[in-house]
């Protein structure tokens, strides 16, 4: 289980000319239910890319922020003492 953190994939598309001049890509963004998953989507994203016409990143994102979560993932919270620890589970609807 991953503590109550998510990623959001960042992409963007650069001229084939001029790799300085880049541009988000014009597609909806993509919630991860971790870091490490979201990178792992990441670097399948960019295999498939020609050599350097795309670059991207995955950030951190707070869910109690953002109140989005990747499809079939939950929270929970777990309450122990007096510390509370939310989690990202996953979930069938």
């Amino acid at each position: 289980m991953d503590q109550a953190t998510a990623a959001v994939m960042v992409l963007l598309s650069c001229s084939p000319g001029d790799a300085s001049i880049c541009k988000p890509l014009k597609t909806a963004p993509r919630v991860f239910a971790s870091l490490n998953e979201c990178r792992t989507s990441l670097a399948a994203e960019l295999a498939g890319a020609p050599n350097g016409r795309m670059i991207g990143r995955c950030q951190v994102v707070d869910l109690v922020v953002t109140g989005s979560l990747p499809a079939g993932y939950t929270t929970v919270t777990v309450t122990h003492g007096g510390s509370s620890v939310r989690y990202i589970v996953p979930h069938k609807e």
